[in-house]
């Protein structure tokens, strides 16, 4: 469940990234501050410092006491593909397309050969197999709906820029708050800046498939937008059904040269089946 919450605190600062190489190709970086509240209880905020170079895009969890980090999550538009590499454990694993909607058939069939074998237990072995699985136990969820743009006419102002305040609807439902700033502001163009927007649909291809096998991936849907919307965005405001929040803000935009390394699949990692972020 930890590692869920991180995947997607690590998804909403990828929708708000930036950073360069080191060729000398102007490019940014984003620190970005994470928080859940609400809910059952809030939790320590976490922060990233997330890198773009055009169509390439790299986040980590910002170092503490100068350790290095452990966990990575690399996009690649380019590539229609990400990776979450475990530094520690020296693997990875892959998203794309093709992949996430194996594992959802993968999963959709699981949960079918569980219910079967659910029915002939007793309502008490029932209940302790149910509470075992968790989600797999439960049957799917409904295709997550049409996602809708609105307009909320506020503004907003994150690290120093301001913003035009946007509801991300599932019909009646608001899934997401998004504060959109207009391109070009600051180091904010469309070039630095691509793998942002490319980040929708490669939402729509390979999570929401997932989301309609785990509820808690539902959320999710509201980045599906972020090729449709004419800014970048600059605070995330996620609403789950819970009654929970996430809050995820840009707090700070540089201009510098990242190694470009941080964008590349280390070589000698093993591919890993199974996420690494638990």
């Amino acid at each position: 469940m930890a590692g869920r919450r991180w995947v997607a605190a690590a998804a909403c600062a990828a929708a708000l990234s930036v950073f360069a190489a080191e060729t000398g190709r102007a490019a940014v970086r984003l620190d970005v501050r994470s928080a859940e509240v609400g809910g059952d209880a809030a939790r320590r905020p976490l922060e990233y410092v997330v890198w773009i170079d055009g169509p390439r895009l790299a986040a980590e969890p910002k170092p503490r006491a100068g350790a290095p980090a452990t966990r990575r999550i690399v996009y690649r538009a380019d590539q229609d593909r990400a990776w979450l590499v475990d530094t520690a454990r020296r693997t990875y694993y892959q998203v794309d397309p093709a992949s996430a909607q194996q594992a959802a058939s993968q999963v959709a069939g699981l949960r079918k050969g569980l219910a079967s074998g659910l029915e002939s237990l007793t309502p008490e072995q029932r209940k302790a197999v149910q509470d075992l699985l968790g989600e797999l136990s439960k049957p799917p969820t409904r295709p997550p709906g049409e996602v809708t743009l609105r307009e909320r006419g506020e503004t907003g102002r994150y690290a120093e820029l301001a913003c035009e305040r946007h509801d991300v609807m599932e019909g009646a439902r608001r899934l997401a708050e998004l504060c959109l700033a207009a391109y070009g502001r600051g180091p904010l163009t469309r070039e630095a800046v691509a793998a942002v927007p490319a980040l929708g649909g490669f939402v729509r291809r390979t999570l929401e498939p997932l989301a309609q096998e785990f509820a808690a991936l539902r959320g999710v849907a509201a980045f599906g937008v972020l090729d449709r919307v004419d800014g970048f965005p600059l605070a995330v405001h996620a609403f789950e059904e819970n009654g929970a929040r996430r809050e995820t803000v840009v707090t700070r935009i540089q201009e510098g040269a990242v190694d470009a390394t941080l964008f590349e699949l280390p070589q000698g990692y093993a591919r890993s089946w199974i996420p690494p972020f638990r």
